[in-house]
């Protein structure tokens, strides 16, 4: 008769009961009292046999795929070929601000606080990098000429430096010059520190308080400027900046715990967590992507089982299922017969939906092709994007504020659209379902999209912007 897994296993009290029964049928007038020398040596022994039965129950359900352990299941994978996602850490690029000169050490620590209790989530550089130190230029210094030219009034000048990523705040204002249809040479022009790449040099006339864009210096070497420039022909130029853009660095920076957690939208990292005292700030001006969770062992389960029960013989599921084995990829959707007869395009999504980076596109590629299908042509592809802005109204539970609320909900459309598989379409219930019952909402009114979006099969939908008021 076959014997179930769940057939195996004793207890100890049902060991003790069992051996207990048998010795007093072997002797009736035995002694087994709770004080007794029998009852205590039973009573220990039952403990040994409970662990033994227990060593059984659990090597029994580790000898099918559909019981088997996490660690099992692993070993199994191997067996056949497959491997558990491992998941992925989220990447993308901070922007730091600081003092002069401030070195950046690969491995620092900016964070962002998801608040409601929660721990602050932590990413940290992969490089090191140092923020430029173009310094603060000084004023230059004007001298008039009459006559000649085209400037006629009273004249002064302002400098800024300029690195690869922005603008120094201007210098004070140089002396004061009047000149009628006249030229102005300047001199004693600042040279910047390390890394700066040019200087501009701003003008106002007559002490109007309107300084505008003359003359961009395209070196850090020259010192003086002849201007000769019509006022007319600056009159709508850029005006100086009010804030300094020049002391920032970017750097490439991952999420130190794997998982979607790291998949934060653009400006939610603003804490430095464990960097020099010399940074200031920081944040993120684009979003961080690419985290995708560990896979759990239950998916996992079902995805060896059905690969187990395939007949393995290039069918659409097996190479759905080759394709699935490679790192890097989420998803993969087996189209047959495509573009022509005889060809197969295998469309691809990495981590959280993403578009998969060429170099996974190439290990699909060159995995499927080494299994050498008679007669098929194989296509690996990634899916064509397609940017879906949504905006959504909320009504908001007493105690809340919309900035508040706003990350969260962003946070939930944003996997709603990342989890939608090539050609799925985008249900306007989908969106509200996302949202509906997220601390602070009480209810939700889809603005756009108002009905529901198909997509063609070899196009994917991706986040765009995402709008809560």
């Amino acid at each position: 008769m076959p014997v179930s897994v769940s057939s195996i296993y004793r207890t100890r009290d049902e060991i003790l009961d069992a051996m207990i029964q048998q010795l007093v049928s072997a002797i009736p007038d035995v002694y087994v009292g709770q004080d007794g020398v029998i009852r205590i040596i039973f009573d220990i022994e039952a403990g040994q046999f409970e662990s033994l039965y227990l060593a059984e129950q659990l090597l029994l359900e580790d000898m099918f795929v559909s019981t088997a352990s996490y660690q099992a299941l692993a070993r199994y994978g191997d067996e056949y070929g497959l491997q558990m996602g491992l998941g992925t850490n989220a990447q993308g690029t901070l922007m730091f601000e600081g003092e002069d000169g401030a070195f950046i050490p690969q491995g620092t620590l900016a964070a962002y606080d998801p608040g409601n209790g929660i721990d602050p989530i932590s990413f940290q550089t992969m490089s090191d990098t140092t923020v430029p130190a173009p310094g603060d230029p000084d004023a230059p210094h004007a001298t008039p000429t009459n006559g000649g030219g085209n400037l006629t009034g009273a004249y002064e000048y302002i400098v800024t430096f300029l690195t690869s990523v922005g603008e120094t705040l201007p210098s004070v204002e140089s002396n004061i010059v009047t000149v009628n249809a006249g030229v102005i040479d300047l001199t004693l022009i600042s040279i910047g520190g390390p890394m700066t790449e040019r200087r501009r040099i701003y003008r106002d006339v007559n002490g109007a308080g309107n300084f505008r864009l003359v003359q961009e210096l395209a070196d850090n070497t020259t010192v003086g400027w002849h201007d000769n420039v019509s006022d007319a022909s600056i009159a709508n130029a850029q005006t100086p900046p009010t804030v300094d853009t020049a002391h920032r660095t970017y750097v490439t920076a991952q999420c130190v715990e794997i998982g979607i957690t790291g998949n934060v939208a653009i400006g939610m990292i603003t804490e430095i967590a464990d960097g020099p005292p010399t940074l200031t700030s920081v944040t993120n001006t684009t979003a961080f992507t690419g985290g995708s969770d560990v896979e759990d062992s239950e998916s996992f389960r079902a995805r060896l089982l059905s690969f187990i029960q395939n007949p393995q013989t290039g069918s659409v599921n097996d190479i759905q299922a080759w394709a699935l084995n490679v790192p890097g990829v989420e998803t993969a959707a087996v189209i047959e017969n495509t573009p022509v007869n005889g060809t197969v395009t295998v469309r691809i999504t990495g981590p959280n939906g993403s578009i998969p980076d060429q170099s996974t596109i190439d290990a699909v590629q060159t995995s499927l092709d080494a299994l050498d299908y008679a007669n098929i042509t194989i296509i690996v592809q990634a899916f064509t994007p397609l940017i879906t802005d949504v905006s959504v109204d909320i009504t908001l539970t007493a105690g809340y504020t919309i900035d508040a609320v706003t990350p969260s909900v962003q946070a939930a459309i944003e996997d709603y659209i990342n989890n939608l598989q090539t050609g799925e379409t985008l249900r306007v219930a989908g969106i509200i379902d996302a949202v509906f019952g997220l601390d602070g909402v009480d209810d939700v009114v889809m603005v756009t999209p108002t009905s529901n979006q198909t997509t063609a099969a070899d196009t994917k939908r991706i986040p765009g912007t995402i709008t809560v008021s």
